[in-house]
């Protein structure tokens, strides 16, 4: 117990002794700024070139380029996404499907790209997949396309086809990836 003590009694003394010098030695350091480094950074953000927007059973998320599409059974031909070009320079699209769950119950689900024309993207008959993805579809300037849809299925649940949208700008690598989650009830 009195070793205890006298090591205690060892640290105050020390601390007390640290403070005393600390405050009242005089202040021996100076110094001068010779070199400043000035930095102006500055970013913008501009719009996306292509957006997407809602047109039925759609929730557009960040910045208009993803979306969740809730799909009901029985449907035919019903146009979900509206796909605007906000530049005058023609794109490529094109819908790949990276993931799915519990597609087994899709009798039928036809997913297209179309103005006019039309682009098979996704293809399903009786749980499995003919077409992953589709061939690119030409989207010119001052034009709208859509995204369509047709679904039945065999059974109660929920399905989910999660796809990118790529578009491509045309002669060149530079593409963007938007994701499109289809919610197949």
């Amino acid at each position: 117990m009195r070793f205890i003590n006298l090591r205690e009694i060892k640290k105050s003394v020390c601390l007390v002794l640290t403070l005393f010098i600390l405050f009242t030695t005089p202040r021996i350091v100076s110094g001068s700024l010779f070199f400043c480094l000035t930095s102006n950074i500055s970013a913008s953000v501009s719009s996306p070139p292509v957006i997407l927007q809602n047109v039925t059973n759609s929730f557009i998320y960040t910045n208009y380029t993803s979306a969740r599409v809730v799909v009901p059974n029985g449907t035919c031909d019903l146009s979900v996404l509206k796909i605007l070009n906000q530049t005058n320079d023609p794109w490529k699209l094109q819908l790949i499907k990276y993931s799915d769950n519990n597609v087994s119950r899709l009798t039928n689900c036809t997913i297209w790209v179309h103005n006019g024309d039309a682009s098979v993207q996704i293809k399903i008959a009786n749980g499995i997949y003919s077409k992953t993805s589709g061939d690119f579809y030409n989207f010119l300037p001052d034009m709208d396309t859509y995204i369509t849809i047709t679904s039945l299925t065999n059974s109660s649940g929920i399905s989910y086809i999660y796809t990118y949208l790529k578009i491509l700008k045309p002669n060149t690598s530079t593409y963007f990836l938007y994701i499109i989650t289809f919610e197949l009830t």
